[in-house]
Parts: C-alpha cells; structure tokens; sequence
C-alpha cells in the first residue's frame, strides 16, 4: 500500500491525512475524500458509471453504493494482483473529485428566476466551523504519552 500511495503522489498532487489507522488522499486543497487507504484495503470515490466498469476491470472489487459517494472497494489481499488497474483507478478517483461535481443544476434556477423577471434567490450562509479542539496535556518529561485524568503520564517511567 505504501507503493501504491508514493506512486500516486508522483502521479497527481494529493493531500494526505491520516485518520485513526487509516489515510485520507485528497486532492491537493480540496476537502473531499478521493481515496481512502485502511487496514481492510482501499476504497475509490468515483461517479456512479466509472465505479462500475472500474469495478469490472479489478479482480475481486466490489461497488458500495452510498447516498452522497459510490464507492469502489478492494480488499487488501486483491491489490498487488490489480496494482496497475487500482493505480490507474486512483488517480482518476482523486482527478475526478478535483474537478469537482457539476454545478449546471444549481445554476438553473437562478436562470429562470432572472428570465421571468422575479427577485433574485439570497445567497445561502456559509457554514459555521466548530471551534478547534485544544490538543491534551503531554507528559512534560517523555514528551510521548497524553498525560491521565490524574495528571500522570502513562508509560510508569516518568
């Protein structure tokens, strides 16, 4: 899998995050997920018509179908056998969310608010962010371990 990450990050500009023992790649400034690589295997964000084939096209994956993404799956023991077709399919996973979805049903309303001549629609308000977690103690002397409730630090060393 670490082949697979460094030969995508050679191929495109991504984002990598991790997320508990998991990596979130994204394309570069952007917030959504393209691929996401954990221990059961990799998961690609793709459209709906794409998934399928690229699911045909890979030994063993498998199309999850969710509300807001479709997602290809491929377990972990799959991927040396597919590496080239999942590479590929990689980097078109994180081309296509850096292009992003297509806006042409959001702008039609508006087109036909201003043809009949009726008030423009209000702009929507931005989101709230939530306010950033502040990062817990550390052990001042390890400088490892998050420090207890008790303000001990956990490893017994210190």
């Amino acid at each position: 899998m670490a082949r697979l990450l460094l030969e995508l990050r050679g191929r495109t500009s991504v984002d990598v995050r991790p997320s508990g023992r998991s990596l979130q790649v994204r394309p570069k400034d952007s917030n959504v997920i393209a691929v996401h690589i954990h221990p059961g295997g990799i998961d690609l964000a793709l459209d709906q018509d794409r998934a399928n084939e690229v699911a045909l096209s890979i030994e063993g994956a498998y199309v999850r179908d969710d509300e807001p993404v479709t997602q290809v799956s491929v377990e972990a023991y799959l991927i040396d056998a597919n590496y080239d077709a999942l590479l590929a399919a990689a980097v078109e996973a994180v081309e296509q969310r850096a292009a992003g979805k297509p806006k042409a049903a959001a702008a039609a309303p508006r087109a036909r608010a201003a043809s009949t001549g009726t008030r423009a629609a209000a702009k929507p308000k931005a989101a709230a962010k939530p306010a950033p977690r502040p990062e817990p103690p550390r052990c001042p002397k390890c400088r490892q371990y998050e420090l207890l409730a008790s303000g001990e630090c956990p490893s017994g060393y210190c």
